[in-house]
């Protein structure tokens, strides 16, 4: 009985401080955002908002964050649009190696060091004529973000009943029409969470993204990492503390309306 308590609080104790070890450095960004002086100082002093009204102001980050949301829009459309076919393709083939084989391969992208990818894509897209383009960022972003709406579509094509669609079919619906009023409202779940999560990965990206631009294509963590070379005001810390909030929000939204499990292979 005492082992079982000492079990218990020791997982509790660790379960506190990782959570203590994940938030602690967040939170000292977002009160940093807040403070009155342009330097750091811990606790810091006073309470202001001049800093985001100054990130807002500044011309280094207004133009990157607004592409770097249309290219979040753009990466997470495209990648819906691949991998509504590929999750299907796959609940249509039997358990077996050449599933396992194609999953894996979708799916490899998460194992992939962004770092490799990031050179990789640098090579290929310096010999098309491709590299600090808009393009190749759209490219770049929607292999990254791939296999998070994979992964979230082919749960919720799992959990698609095929009863429902030979019924469809029974009755003498088309297989255009199946798809339209049987298969594609099964599949809103994993594309909504699936979809949210690439978006805070698509915006979250800085590596490859370093990568692939120079001057003329940056997006807002790229501009971060640039702006901090030169100043090391709490403007960043203000950027930064809107990332995160926008981040928590979302993660809030797919925990409430219970998708999480989607982008965890659990069943729909």
């Amino acid at each position: 009985m005492m082992a079982d308590r000492l079990w218990r609080w020791g997982g509790n104790a660790l379960a506190v401080f990782t959570c203590l070890f994940l938030v602690l450095p967040l939170a000292v960004v977002v009160l940093f955002s807040f403070s009155e002086r342009s330097f750091f100082t811990f606790p810091p002093s006073g309470f202001s908002l001049r800093w985001y009204q100054a990130a807002w102001d500044s011309d280094l980050f207004l133009v990157p964050a607004l592409r770097s949301l249309v290219l979040a829009a753009v990466a997470t459309l495209l990648a819906a649009l691949l991998a509504v076919p590929a999750a299907l393709g796959l609940r249509r083939m039997a358990p077996g190696r050449l599933r396992s084989a194609l999953e894996f391969a979708f799916l490899s992208p998460l194992v992939v060091p962004a770092l490799i990818i990031g050179i990789a894509l640098l090579y290929a897209f310096n010999r098309t004529q491709l590299l600090d383009t808009f393009t190749a960022l759209v490219v770049s972003h929607t292999l990254i973000v791939f296999p998070f709406m994979f992964r979230a579509v082919l749960t919720s094509a799992l959990g698609l009943k095929q009863a429902l669609i030979d019924a469809a079919e029974i009755l003498g619906a088309s297989p255009a029409l199946t798809l339209r009023r049987v298969v594609l409202p099964a599949l809103v779940p994993g594309i909504v969470a699936g979809g949210i999560f690439a978006a805070i990965v698509s915006l979250d990206q800085f590596t490859v993204s370093l990568f692939v631009t120079q001057s003329e294509q940056i997006v807002l963590p790229v501009a971060l990492y640039k702006y901090l070379f030169d100043v090391n005001d709490p403007v960043a810390a203000a950027v930064s503390t809107v990332l995160v909030v926008f981040g928590l929000l979302a993660a809030i939204v797919i925990d409430r309306l219970g998708w999480l499990r989607h982008l965890a292979g659990g069943g729909a």
